[in-house]
């Protein structure tokens, strides 16, 4: 319900900033204010060297508030300093957090005018420090030229230059940063601001800008850090200018601790590593007397451990390594006896197959997992029941005298488990391609495939081929098996390349490395049949035994993920690598090449063609690679270059349209509620008019970078044309977007006129929620329709539309009966009056 504004106005941004005034010091006292962290990456070479506390309010009921919306309070409530030292002490426990888990991440944290001013602040920043036990240099301060009106004193920075603490300075672009604050204040790093950062890509102007500073800065010695990085060819343009660090939501987004922990452990090997200098022991764990901080590369092995284990289960890996382990030693100390080889070798393998084969059933019968996906399961599990059958009729005729030769049907069963496999994996649910993309993935596909091929060839073929002039059954077979080597090649091949359902994306590559040491197995017993005599229990088995104890270790981690029945198809957010899989498979086949031919021929003058020729071929493939790789930067570039907005970084038409209607058609999908926010810059015109395109682009641009702070991650913004921005927000209804709006509509004043004043400006917002029966073209109609109601009411407000024209809005001692039909009802701004809708 809406009330009027003879009543509580319940969605009013006065009652709103009344609310949090209120609200505010139990909650800075409650820890429901606390510190997100946002990466800061060196732009050269992808590195995380250092992080940003970013404030936020949790707020129980209005969820996640930015700090524009409670900074202002804590300065009217003289809670600055108490809201300073939270964020400073939440900033240099999770540092030393983060430290003793082998990361050494410098923090940043942002610090207003009133620290500046007080000469005590210095100590406090002393005293966390050693609190703490954090060294100064893993810190830094972020100052702005308005903090410099505060008169800090020379003391101030010497005090802080003691210790090692670092000061930057922030916002540089904007009128709070200046020249005068770059050469009179001891800066180690400027930060330039998001208002000059997203319009280079597409403005020579700014471009410049950009350029001079960053030379002017490196002339000082001083870093640069580029904030509002939200797309590739600004990231792109800014290494080429020279740019020494970047930060934002292409780099990541604002994360809380945990999350960002979990981000630096995905991205582990950007992280620097720990420097044990400077540190004492934590404050608040005991250690022993060797005890201390982790080396940099035990914690990296650690948290590589970690990782592995998480998805398969540590009983599981301690089961299946000690398994190998008991193996290894029976092949090393041959307990039993020759006499008793063939028996013990035939044996072990039953208790392993028969885990794989128990497991992979229950795979199969995870209907969680999705129809297809269980039956590729299930084909698998044939296959391995098959070996596992095979396994027991040859062992039986090897070890019962009198049993003459192994039958025929034997080999059947063997040759089942290829077919059953291959099935299984050509099975799984695989991503759609387009023809381009089928065929580049053929080729790839077809290359490595032919290379495995000449290697299977030289291995297991052509010593059969040369060895006899004709052929009986055991030629036969022995041609066979490193046949069907190839099907299971392909298979592991296409199971991987063409995109399997994410929840068995995991499950499947350490399956394929199980296939990939049971090829080696088949290779190196056809490579001793030919050359050698193979006996059961011979080491050539640690290969098989080492294939089945990762087939188990593969189903037992599809038995403990979780079903996800969307496709895995790769991110391109940055410049992507060609695969080098098909440029390894072109080398070994002409490494092989090389070793045979060289052997064959000697330094002949054929010798010396063959040898030239395997090195053109190197260096034309070697090539051909970094070209492709450019062409993929170049590409990336593109298409950032066609989808983002060169003014605002946001989406344009087109690309906000592509990605809306995947989001429209996945809410639709699950039965969420989905909604769109319609914006509008009232009185544009007049700003341009007044101020000139420059600042009108200025104000396009602050407004689009608001947006951003206030959505969600999966939410999606751009720029609808002209002065319109258009918000799509899956899984809520109109009423939780009133929200959004509200944040929204509030007057901001952070974009500077020409007679140096800040420009005010108002928003208006029309809000729709789709219908059961509605697509996307109609929803957005049925927004921009409510948009222009509030326009209409006089702007600086937000207005939802009615799904009836009945639903209308009521005045004061009229009902709405009485009332011409309207498509939506409005909240006007906070000096309009509201109507009332039950």
């Amino acid at each position: 319900m809406i009330k009027g504004a003879d009543t509580d106005m319940a969605f009013g941004a006065d009652d709103l900033t009344a609310r949090l005034h209120a609200e505010f010091p139990d909650a800075l006292r409650d820890g429901q204010v606390i510190g997100y962290f946002q990466p800061e990456i060196e732009l050269s070479t992808g590195r995380l060297v250092a992080v940003e506390l970013l404030a936020r309010w949790e707020h129980p009921e209005l969820g996640i508030l930015p700090p524009a919306l409670f900074i202002a309070l804590a300065e009217q409530l003289r809670l600055m300093p108490e809201f300073t030292r939270l964020m400073l002490r939440q900033a240099l426990a999770q540092h030393r957090a983060w430290a003793d888990a082998g990361w050494a991440v410098p923090v940043s944290v942002n610090i207003g005018p009133g620290c500046v001013a007080d000469p005590a602040f210095p100590a406090t920043v002393v005293n966390l420090l050693r609190e703490e036990q954090v060294p100064g240099r893993m810190l830094a301060l972020e100052v702005s030229e308005d903090t410099g009106t505060a008169a800090a004193s020379s003391s101030f920075f010497a005090q802080l230059a003691e210790e090692g603490v670092r000061v930057a300075l922030d916002d540089f672009g904007t009128g709070f940063a200046s020249l005068e604050s770059l050469g009179g204040w001891p800066i180690c790093e400027l930060k330039l601001d998001r208002s000059i950062v997203a319009p280079i890509a597409s403005n020579v102007t700014f471009a410049a800008i950009v350029r001079t500073t960053v030379d002017l800065a490196h002339q000082l010695g001083i870093k640069v850090v580029a904030e509002g990085i939200e797309s590739e060819a600004v990231r792109s343009e800014l290494r080429t200018l020279g740019c020494d660090i970047g930060q934002g939501f292409l780099l990541g987004r604002p994360m809380p601790a945990a999350a960002f922990t979990d981000w630096m452990a995905e991205q582990g090997r950007l992280v620097p590593r720990v420097s044990v200098a400077g540190y004492g022991p934590a404050p608040s764990v005991t250690r022993g007397a060797h005890g201390g901080p982790a080396s940099g590369a035990a914690s990296r092995a650690a948290r590589t451990v970690r990782r592995a284990v998480r998805p398969v289960g540590g009983g599981t890996l301690a089961a299946a390594a000690a398994m190998l382990a008991a193996y290894g030693l029976w092949q090393v100390f041959r307990w039993g006896g020759p006499q008793h080889q063939v028996l013990i070798g035939g044996l072990v393998f039953f208790p392993v197959e028969g885990c794989a084969a128990l497991l992979s059933f229950r795979v199969s019968r995870r209907v969680d997992l999705g129809r297809r996906t269980c039956r590729a399961w299930r084909l698998i599990f044939f296959g391995v029941l098959c070996y596992m059958l095979g396994d027991l009729v040859r062992l039986l005729y090897a070890v019962v005298p009198r049993q003459g030769d192994i039958p025929a049907w034997t080999y059947t069963m063997y040759l089942g488990t290829y077919a059953f496999v291959f099935s299984g994996l050509m099975s799984f649910p695989a991503r759609r391609r387009s023809r381009p993309e089928r065929l580049r993935l053929m080729l790839d596909m077809g290359t490595v495939f032919i290379g495995g091929a000449v290697l299977i060839w030289f291995v297991g073929v052509s010593p059969i081929l040369t060895a006899k002039s004709g052929f009986d059954r055991a030629d036969l077979i022995s041609f066979v098996f490193p046949s069907s080597d190839l099907l299971l090649l392909f298979g592991v091949l296409s199971a991987l390349w063409r995109g399997a359902p994410r929840s068995s994306v995991t499950a499947l590559r350490i399956f394929a490395v199980g296939m990939l040491s049971f090829i080696a197995a088949e290779l190196t017993y056809d490579y001793i049949a030919a050359h050698s005599t193979y006996l059961g229990g011979d080491p050539v088995d640690t290969l098989w035994m080492l294939a089945v104890i990762i087939m188990c270790v593969s189903f037992a981690c599809q038995l403990r993920t979780r079903p996800d029945g969307e496709l895995a198809a790769p991110r391109r957010v940055g410049p992507v690598r060609p695969s080098f899989v098909p440029y390894l498979a072109v080398a070994g086949s002409y490494l092989l090449l090389l070793v045979v031919g060289l052997t064959a021929v000697r330094f002949t003058p054929l010798g010396g063609i063959l040898l030239g020729a395997v090195g053109l071929t190197i260096l034309v493939s070697t090539r051909q690679y970094i070209a492709l790789r450019d062409l993929d930067r170049l590409a990336v570039r593109y298409r950032e270059l066609a989808a983002i907005d060169g003014t605002t970084g946001l989406y344009n038409r087109r690309h906000f349209m592509e990605g809306a209607e995947a989001a429209f058609a996945h809410a639709r999908r699950l039965g969420q509620p989905f909604t769109a926010l319609m914006i509008d810059v009232d009185e544009f015109k007049q700003i341009n008019d007044l101020y000139g395109h420059a600042v009108g682009d200025r104000v396009l641009a602050e407004f689009a970078q608001s947006c951003r702070e206030q959505v969600r991650p999966n939410d999606i913004v751009g720029r609808y044309g002209g002065d319109e921005f258009i918000i799509v927000v899956p899984g809520i209804t109109s009423t939780r977007a009133i929200e959004l709006a509200d944040r929204l509509t509030r007057p901001t004043a952070r974009t500077l006129g020409g007679d140096g004043e800040y420009i005010a400006y108002t928003i208006s917002v029309g809000i729709a929620e789709c219908p059961p029966d509605a697509d996307l073209p109609t929803l957005l109609m049925h927004a921009d329709l409510a948009m222009y109601e509030a326009k209409q009411a006089g702007g600086g407000g937000w207005c939802i539309f009615a799904e009836t024209r009945e639903s209308v809005r009521a005045e004061p001692g009229r009902s709405a009966a009485d009332l011409a039909p309207s498509a939506a009802v409005r909240k006007a701004a906070a000096t309009q009056q509201a109507g009332s809708v039950s």
